[in-house]
């Protein structure tokens, strides 16, 4: 069930991106989860968390070539590792920010996603393994 529920969260995440992807190309910024703005900014703390989150995920791929060079990953442990890497990042960086009350739904939407995703993946490693 758990791996049912990952791949329908991972597939909608998908298209959603692709969408927002083509938008953008199309002159249309879109920002979660459906806000549509044509060419003006997202907001500060939005991008901020992205950009924290992504650094955040390059050092820990980078300790972990460092010091567990053998080790493999799978996909879906990748997008795992990605979504609670933005979901801590948006907790601190909306909590300084001072942002209002309704944006950390956005924060709670990511909190459920990386909990179905840790919840799958892990079930997908033991599988292999034993």
């Amino acid at each position: 069930m758990a791996k049912i529920l990952a791949k329908i969260t991972i597939g909608i995440l998908s298209i959603w991106a692709l969408a927002f992807i083509i938008a953008e190309i199309m002159g249309v910024t879109v920002y979660f989860p459906y806000t549509i703005v044509e060419r003006q900014e997202i907001p500060y703390h939005r991008i901020a968390s992205v950009r924290l989150a992504v650094f955040l995920t390059f050092a820990y791929f980078g300790f972990r070539y460092l010091f567990l060079q053998s080790e493999k990953l799978y996909p879906i442990q990748f997008l795992e590792i990605y979504i609670k890497s933005l979901t801590v990042c948006c907790l601190f960086v909306f909590y300084n920010s001072e942002v209002e009350y309704r944006e950390y739904y956005f924060f709670l939407f990511l909190f459920i996603v990386s909990l179905i995703l840790h919840y799958a993946s892990r079930n997908k490693i033991r599988s292999y393994f034993n």
